[in-house]
């Protein structure tokens, strides 16, 4: 096969017109259309690259069952074919696969980083790994998002001989696109990447943005939760919460920048920095908040149509809170029976939540009652975050989801979904699909 076909395979995963866009300012295109740098901080650009800070699809916030927005089910635009759980996202065969090019694109950026840094001169030992151990987590967690996308639900019986998605470690793009692995091989490759990263990373980084041992140990936690391994997902989550940090009172909040908030761990933002101006609050977690909860006098504003959430804190939020970790932990200790330590983490997170005068501790011995309690607070907490789309398809799977709905502006129901039925997995993007001939569809 010549080159020019070889380059149409790879079109597949990274559409080739916006392929070096957010790295020209540092780097040069050499011949083969691979990027190499030269300098460390070429590669520390790299990563900075606002294609990787603001990474998560927004097509997977509109997803969730979080929110309203105003779309027709009869819409033809790839964000209305996600918010009504189609399983087609993408219309357009010319246009950038949804979800599966921009976090291609990020993989692309962070091999370079990966199969290159180690080789320069102008920066220590220290410096080239901590970089290197950045950019693992970035390809790691960039692959477990597409995951939550693109395969089924993971199901340690099922997963080998499931289909994963293609797992991508060059930087060459004239590279024949790889064969979709089994879900479990992903799955292997993305917590070797993430322990493979928590060796080379310390406590040390230059801001939330960036990645250190404890945000590695806080997604090694998430994948191990997606995966139902509670213990594994709980050992991770204490070792994360070792980070310094705080759980902020609501009854005495002072909006802090995100910079500065303490209750976060690890800054990202989705990929459409304007989404609070057309989504809002879903009646289905309206009802989940109790009349005494600060989080929508503090987070939310009401524009006349709904409860939006507020821009100024919060929104956008992406990465991972120190709550979702303590929320984490209490699940497991659910899962293994200790239902007063589960509880103690939900009473001492609603305690920080609930107005002072309205505040009552949750006390139970139903083993149910107390899961469900978690997984609510998880939801509120968590609202309008990346963590719900994960949480939807690893939930319906224990037979813990709860039906989902879509309503017009008088809140007449337009659509819902059943978790006993529906796989919450998309269908791989038809452009991907005409230029990869046999790649295994999901559906």
């Amino acid at each position: 096969m010549d080159q020019h076909m070889n380059f149409k395979y790879i079109l597949g995963l990274i559409f080739a017109v916006s392929l070096f866009s957010s790295c020209d300012k540092y780097l040069d295109v050499e011949p083969k259309g691979i990027v190499i740098p030269k300098r460390f901080e070429e590669f520390n650009g790299i990563l900075n690259a606002a294609v990787n800070t603001n990474c998560y699809p927004d097509y997977l916030v509109y997803a969730t069952d979080d929110i309203n927005a105003s779309y027709s089910p009869v819409a033809q635009d790839p964000i209305a074919n996600a918010y009504f759980w189609k399983s087609i996202i993408d219309v357009d065969n010319d246009a950038t696969p949804a979800i599966w090019g921009s976090l291609y694109r990020q993989i692309y950026n962070a091999n370079i980083i990966i199969n290159n840094i180690m080789a320069v001169t102008d920066a220590s030992e220290a410096q080239k790994k901590r970089l290197l151990g950045e950019a693992l987590v970035e390809r790691a967690n960039a692959h477990f998002v597409l995951v939550t996308a693109f395969t089924k639900a993971y199901d340690p019986v099922t997963a080998g001989s499931l289909p994963g998605i293609p797992w991508v470690t060059y930087t060459d793009v004239t590279t024949k696109t790889p064969d979709r692995s089994t879900l479990q091989a992903t799955m292997d490759k993305i917590v070797h990447d993430l322990k493979e990263a928590e060796g080379y990373l310390d406590a040390n980084r230059l801001n939330k943005v960036r990645i250190n041992k404890a945000v590695a140990q806080a997604i090694l936690s998430r994948v191990n939760l997606y995966m139902g391994d509670f213990p594994e997902a709980k050992k991770y989550a204490t070792l994360a919460l070792q980070e310094p940090h705080e759980i902020l009172d609501y009854n005495a909040y002072e909006y802090p920048s995100q910079e500065e908030d303490p209750e976060m761990l690890w800054l990202r933002t989705a990929t459409d920095y304007t989404m609070n101006y057309y989504v809002y609050y879903s009646n289905d977690l309206l009802h989940l908040f109790e009349g005494d909860d600060l989080r929508l006098l503090l987070l939310a504003y009401d524009l006349g149509d709904g409860l939006y959430m507020r821009g100024e804190n919060g929104w956008g939020m992406y990465g991972i809170r120190f709550s979702e970790l303590k929320l984490t932990q209490a699940e497991a200790l659910v899962q293994d029976n200790d239902l007063g330590g589960a509880l103690d983490i939900v009473n001492e997170l609603r305690a920080l939540r609930i107005a002072d005068y309205a505040y009552e501790p949750l006390v139970s011995s139903s083993k149910a009652e107390v899961m469900n309690w978690v997984i609510n607070e998880r939801r509120r907490e968590l609202a309008f975050s990346s963590a719900r789309w994960m949480d939807m398809k690893r939930l319906a799977k224990l037979g813990l989801g709860s039906k989902a709905t879509r309503q017009s502006s008088d809140h007449e129901d337009l659509l819902s979904i059943d978790p006993a039925n529906y796989s919450f997995t998309f269908e791989i993007p038809s452009r991907v699909l005409m230029l990869n001939p046999g790649m295994p569809k999901n559906f």
